[in-house]
């Protein structure tokens, strides 16, 4: 397998994981010191990246990623793309698209993800 399938692979589990709320999934995909930063720029921390996911509303339906590119380089790969999400709250269906960047490293012999980026996005529903 090539390596810029491998760490697509990782994203995509990841986002998988988020769907399914499988934190365990989750934390072994995330690098030592992980940081999460919002599109206005707040830092997230490991903790509350698992806080923000378990306070979504309602039932994720999917997480998945669209338009994604994979750029490798000796320390590391720069994954982008859209980040495509459907929750279903009190009956109605929220469908959220955001761009993402996010940068994964090996770690322990796997591709891991060690800091990620939201940008603005569309969202409908």
């Amino acid at each position: 397998m090539k390596e810029t399938d491998e760490v697509a692979e990782a994203a995509e589990r990841l986002a998988a994981a988020i769907g399914r709320r499988d934190f365990a999934t989750i934390r072994a995909s995330l690098a030592p010191d992980f940081i999460h930063r919002t599109a206005g720029g707040a830092r997230v921390d490991t903790e509350a990246f698992f806080r923000a996911i378990e306070q979504i509303p309602g039932e994720i339906t999917f997480v998945r990623l669209e338009q994604m590119e994979v750029d490798l380089c000796a320390s590391g790969a720069l994954v982008t793309g859209v980040q495509h999400a459907q929750v279903l709250v009190n009956g109605h269906v929220v469908d959220d698209r955001r761009r993402f960047v996010d940068w994964f490293v090996r770690h322990g012999g796997e591709w891991r993800i060690q800091a990620a980026v939201d940008l603005p996005g569309t969202s409908a529903g």
